[in-house]
């Protein structure tokens, strides 16, 4: 099975760097022209189920690919993006393990990465993360290439997941850009990441 993970368009908050999370913010106008060219760039490939994060940016930029396919978009609540808890909406401040940001062990110990109040921890993401893969392998065979669209974080547990390497080197490679599509494939035995992080705009 062959798979395109892709994260959101751009949103206000992404712009303003605020923190998100699970917050349902919608994309901006520049998302909206990201997914568009996005879908432009994947006009050709055929898929065979389309799966999306519950929240309106994720959602959105699955309906702009999917374009006139007859497929629906399946949400799945395991592709929303992780909480942040009383932390979300707050100004982005770099992790530097020093107090003074919600963030700090985010990206450098995500082993050690302790959440805002109402949170959630890596260990959290992963294993929905998970689920939702494990749940994948079992599909029909028929079922040859999936779209998945949801979130930075989530989607480097995704990816985590798909080349094995443990929860402190989840950040090993730089976070998706927003409406990148990263390529995968899925067995039910095995995983490996084809091509990351293609962009079309």
């Amino acid at each position: 099975m062959e798979l395109y993970i892709v994260r959101h368009g751009i949103t206000t908050w992404n712009k303003e760097r605020r923190i998100q999370g699970s917050s349902d913010i919608p994309l901006a106008e520049e998302g909206i022209q990201m997914a568009r060219k996005t879908a432009e760039g994947l006009r050709n490939v055929s898929f065979d189920r389309i799966f999306s994060s519950p929240l309106s940016r994720a959602f959105e930029t699955a309906r702009i690919i999917k374009g006139d396919r007859e497929l629906a978009i399946k949400q799945d609540e395991r592709l929303q993006e992780m909480g942040f808890g009383i932390g979300e909406g707050a100004e982005y401040v770099e992790p530097v393990q020093d107090g003074a940001s919600l963030l700090d062990g985010f990206y450098d110990w995500p082993q050690d990465y302790q959440a805002p109040e109402g949170g959630e921890s890596f260990a959290d993401v992963c294993r929905r993360a998970d689920s939702f893969l494990e749940e994948l392998r079992t599909v029909d065979p028929a079922v040859k290439r999936v779209l998945i669209v949801a979130h930075a974080a989530v989607n480097q547990t995704l990816f985590r997941f798909l080349e094995g390497f443990d929860l402190k080197d989840l950040w090993k490679h730089p976070r998706q850009p927003n409406c990148a599509a990263t390529i995968a494939e899925l067995t039910v035995d095995s995983s490996r990441i084809v091509e990351r992080d293609k962009v079309f705009y």
